[in-house]
């Protein structure tokens, strides 16, 4: 019999088979043929290709790495130099040639940009000039960030986002936090407002018809980073007595990075976003239900009483997310048959 529960909302064809399932009007045996029938094969070679590409040239990159490591003594300092610079010139010669292919230069200008960090780590080994770690990440995002800002290209943008990032926590744990001047807490903030100004401007750009900014994937990525991010910093406040300050903050950063990220999420219409929130938010929940369970001094009262807060909590995060989705749906429909 056909669900009730299911509104009469238009899908995609890749999507046809399963909404066919769920109203009853497919067998559940002849759902696989029906996914083959509908498949996009065009897609998926060319994800095929491109997710191969990327573990190539993510091998190579550690080969690279560890050639060095492994011979580093045998290796005359002109030669440990001279072979990654050579790379470097290679790889920014093949990306210009190849620039016909989106794909290849991506991959070669990412891999560039590699090649310079291993070129500075190099480079400090050989000559010993006691920096510190993070003047490394800062001199190699100020290196790659002209061809980051020419290469309109999203693995290049991504690769000095983290750098950017690794640079900032590891000069916060070197030199901000030992000197007092912040605290750990802090840094989690400021960490996570970079990566969210990030998301910002990425989604302002896309919106203003800059289409190579418009992967899904990017945004993903960075509602993932803002979320661990905050989430890392709130957990142990959780398990404070009482929590000092610092950890309210980083409570009330965790939970404006989830309200503001579902709520974005919605807006977009993008799913995974909003899962993403709400799993991260069940994930603290189950914290705070987990200290509130052991501490009532009973282990068997205090098991059980975490069990059903679990199945409470993910049961209406799943309730939650079924509804999300029918509205999302039925909007889309919506906006369908207006332009029809």
């Amino acid at each position: 019999m056909p669900d009730p529960d299911v509104p009469p909302i238009a899908v995609s064809a890749e999507g046809l088979p399963y909404a066919l399932l769920r109203a009853g009007l497919l067998p559940p045996g002849r759902y696989l043929e029906a996914v083959r029938l509908v498949r996009d094969d065009g897609f998926w070679r060319r994800w095929g290709r491109t997710a191969l590409l990327v573990l190539a040239v993510g091998q190579i990159l550690a080969g690279i790495v560890f050639f060095f490591a492994f011979n580093w003594a045998d290796l005359p300092p002109l030669a440990k130099l001279g072979l990654i610079q050579g790379g470097i010139v290679l790889c920014a010669a093949g990306a210009w040639f190849g620039r016909a292919s989106r794909l290849a230069w991506e991959a070669l200008l990412t891999a560039a940009a590699v090649l310079v960090g291993v070129l500075l780590a190099v480079f400090g080994q050989i000559y010993q000039t006691g920096a510190d770690a993070y003047s490394l990440f800062v001199g190699w995002g100020v290196l790659i960030l002209p061809w980051v800002a020419l290469s309109r290209g999203l693995a290049p943008l991504v690769l000095w986002l983290a750098v950017a990032g690794t640079g900032g926590a590891t000069y916060a744990a070197q030199i901000a936090i030992p000197m007092d001047w912040i605290g750990p807490e802090a840094v989690a903030a400021l960490l996570a407002l970079f990566y969210t100004a990030a998301l910002a401007l990425t989604e302002l750009a896309a919106w203003r018809g800059i289409g190579w900014l418009r992967a899904l994937w990017l945004r993903r990525l960075l509602a993932t980073v803002i979320l661990a991010i905050s989430f890392v910093a709130a957990a142990p406040a959780v398990f404070d007595e009482p929590p000092e300050p610092a950890g309210w903050m980083a409570m009330a950063l965790f939970a404006a990075a989830v309200a503001g990220l579902g709520f974005a999420g919605r807006r977009w219409r993008d799913l995974p976003v909003v899962a993403l929130a709400v799993l991260a938010g069940c994930l603290f929940l189950n914290l705070a239900s987990g200290r509130l369970a052991f501490e009532a001094g009973d282990d068997i009262g205090g098991s059980f009483l975490l069990l059903a807060a679990v199945a409470i909590i993910f049961g209406g995060a799943l309730s939650l997310l079924r509804r999300v989705r029918t509205a999302m749906a039925a909007e889309a429909a919506a906006e369908g048959a207006g332009r029809g």
